[in-house]
């Protein structure tokens, strides 16, 4: 193997490694904007409650309630993520040929 093959093969991992960080990246602005989303929902639905009668003080409980149903998504969601980034880095890792 040549220093231009091992160059080669080392330009390769880092296009392929930077695509797939890119990949994350996406991913990961796509899933705030689906929890921002939510969010955002959970008020609306709130301020339609309260003005279609309902007792504002039921609807601010339970809009508590599902703004820590989201948060606690929102956690669950970025651990697991960053578990499988650990995962994906480890199996690199151990596989460099691959």
């Amino acid at each position: 193997m040549t220093f231009r093959d091992t160059q080669n093969m080392f330009n390769r991992i880092t296009k392929s490694e930077k695509n797939q960080d890119n990949r994350q990246k996406f991913v990961g602005r796509v899933i705030e904007i689906a929890f921002v989303t939510q969010a955002i929902i959970i008020g609306i639905k709130g301020n339609l409650d309260v003005h279609s009668g309902k007792p504002a003080l039921d609807v601010i409980q339970g809009m508590i309630v599902q703004g820590i149903e989201l948060i606690v998504k929102t956690h669950r969601t970025r651990k697991s993520v960053e578990k499988g980034d650990r995962i994906k880095k480890d199996r690199i890792a151990q596989n460099p040929d691959d």
